[in-house]
């Protein structure tokens, strides 16, 4: 076994059966693009979320907003921002916008790979690589221009800068590095929000017996200081558009949980089968008087800033919520008992969401495989810091809102589950790392 390994990581070994994940990873992009070539939405301006619209307005007005010269607070900017150079690059043709973008999520999976490697070996990132690589439902949200593109990089350095932070403590460059991917992470998603202290809190107890309690925590506290000086700027911008109120990076916590219940109350009418964009007209129809019964105009009045129009429309479904909480709270728990799957398969009607389970249950099938295998080697410790992330993510979304693209996010992490559980049946190995190798290439 210890010849296998051996063959597993020479560099050029590994650098042939890198570049075959990699023609994967590309020839499955541009085999999904040129199939549904004149199906894509954007064809017709149609970009999900109207992410298109936040960066050509900041391009063209100077403001981050949907409409020239007002500003939004219900999107993060980090997307936008990679929007942007698509903007100068290619005005509204948005082809170049699909291309450039599954070009770049190819090197997102070069990414997993090579700093996979460094910690758990050769034969786990490439295999995490091909799980990456053939995903379709990563690809199919990265060929219609969304959000998932620009959150997955980070997702991935994140995981590995824990891993390599707790094998080399005493480094003082991670703390900085890490605080500035995380602040990013969250100016992207807002979910990502706990994700610090649910990592900081799981480094520190993982380090409880090695080291004095200021000398453990200083880095860590340097770490939180940083990521939370990096989202700062933007919490103040917020705070100054909405005339004194807290939103941390985005403000649509409230219309989310309303619209987890009417998509619930939809199905139970008119079932699952149903054609594409009837859910979300139901939302914007059954939505319209939540917000006249709170005083607040449907649509955008020209007497308030946006942004502060926004901010009272999320508090409007605050109230309609709540009073649903109170008066059925068993059908509010009964939709939220069932995000615990919706967070991986759910889509906008049974068309979408039968595609959807249909992609998604081999992969998860062989990650729960992985994990019975790492639990029966005791090697989950292996991969802590992936599944805080992961159980932090569908334990943050399952009370509010839980759509199968949501999970996307977390597919690297899957994947290195994947990968070091069929490395353990392939070539068995010990519950360490790799060894010297490995721990020379963190410094």
């Amino acid at each position: 076994m210890s010849q296998i390994r051996t063959i597993l990581e020479e560099p050029r070994r590994f650098r042939l059966n890198m570049v075959i994940v990699l023609g994967i990873a590309l020839l499955v992009r541009l085999a999904v693009a040129g199939a549904f070539w004149h199906s894509w939405g954007w064809h017709h301006n149609e970009i999900p979320d109207s992410w298109n619209k936040l960066a050509i307005n900041l391009v063209d007005s100077g403001t981050f907003g949907f409409d020239p010269g007002q500003s939004t607070i219900t999107r993060g900017p980090v997307f936008p921002l990679l929007e942007v150079p698509l903007y100068l690059a290619f005005g509204e043709r948005y082809s170049g916008w699909c291309i450039s973008l599954l070009l770049l999520d190819t090197l997102t999976c070069f990414l997993v790979i090579i700093l996979f490697r460094k910690l758990w070996g050769s034969l786990p990132a490439l295999l995490a690589g091909l799980f990456y690589a053939v995903n379709l439902p990563v690809v199919y949200y990265t060929a219609k221009i969304s959000q998932v593109t620009s959150i997955v990089p980070f997702v991935v350095l994140c995981m590995y800068l824990f891993s390599s932070w707790e094998y080399d403590y005493s480094c003082r460059w991670r703390p900085w590095v890490l605080g500035l991917v995380s602040g990013l992470m969250i100016l992207d998603k807002t979910v990502y929000l706990p994700i610090p202290i649910a990592c900081s809190a799981l480094l520190v107890w993982s380090k409880r017996h090695e080291l004095k309690l200021g000398a453990r925590l200083l880095p860590v506290a340097i770490y939180l200081v940083v990521a939370a000086a990096v989202v700062a700027p933007w919490t103040v911008r917020n705070y100054v558009l909405t005339g004194g109120r807290l939103v941390p990076v985005q403000n649509m916590f409230w219309e989310l949980n309303v619209q987890d219940v009417l998509y619930y109350k939809l199905s139970q009418a008119g079932g699952l089968d149903r054609p594409e964009g009837v859910t979300l007209d139901y939302f914007f129809e059954q939505e319209r008087p939540m917000q006249l019964s709170s005083g607040v105009s449907p649509d955008f009045p020209k007497y308030m800033s946006r942004a502060k129009w926004e901010y009272a429309r999320d508090q409007a479904f605050r109230t309609v919520y709540l009073k649903w909480l109170r008066q059925d709270p068993g059908t509010i728990l009964h939709v939220k008992a069932e995000n615990l799957w919706n967070f991986w398969v759910r889509a906008e009607n049974w068309q979408k969401t039968r595609l959807l389970i249909l992609m998604q249950v081999p992969f998860l099938g062989v990650v729960l495989a992985s994990l019975v295998i790492l639990f029966h080697n005791g090697q989950l410790h292996r991969v802590k810091f992936g599944l805080v992330i992961v159980l932090a993510l569908w334990a943050e979304h399952c009370p509010v809102f839980a759509w199968g693209r949501f999970s996307l996010d977390l597919v690297p992490i899957l994947g290195l589950i994947f990968g070091l559980g069929a490395a353990a049946i392939a070539v068995p190995q010990p519950n360490e790392l790799l060894g010297v190798l490995q721990l020379e290439q963190l410094v």
